[in-house]
């Protein structure tokens, strides 16, 4: 798995709550504007969220967040 393309998946959802409120995208969101596939994102979510850059919350529909908030555009 390539760390280039996990660094892209968090600028984009970093910059999708940055434009939606602090609302977290979906993995389809993710997949579309990264060009991977979607149980290529799961390994990205897990990755980022091994190194404590996201945290995901089960259960929960569009459940990722940041540790920190993020500044509204």
């Amino acid at each position: 798995m390539n760390n280039d393309t996990t660094e892209a998946v968090y600028n984009f959802i970093v910059e999708y709550m940055k434009g939606h409120n602090g609302l977290g995208p979906s993995q389809r969101e993710i997949a579309d504007a990264c060009f991977i596939v979607r149980s290529g994102v799961l390994r990205h979510l897990d990755k980022l969220e091994a190194w404590g850059r996201i945290v995901r919350e089960p259960g929960k529909a569009r459940n990722i967040r940041l540790p920190e908030p993020v500044e509204p555009l």
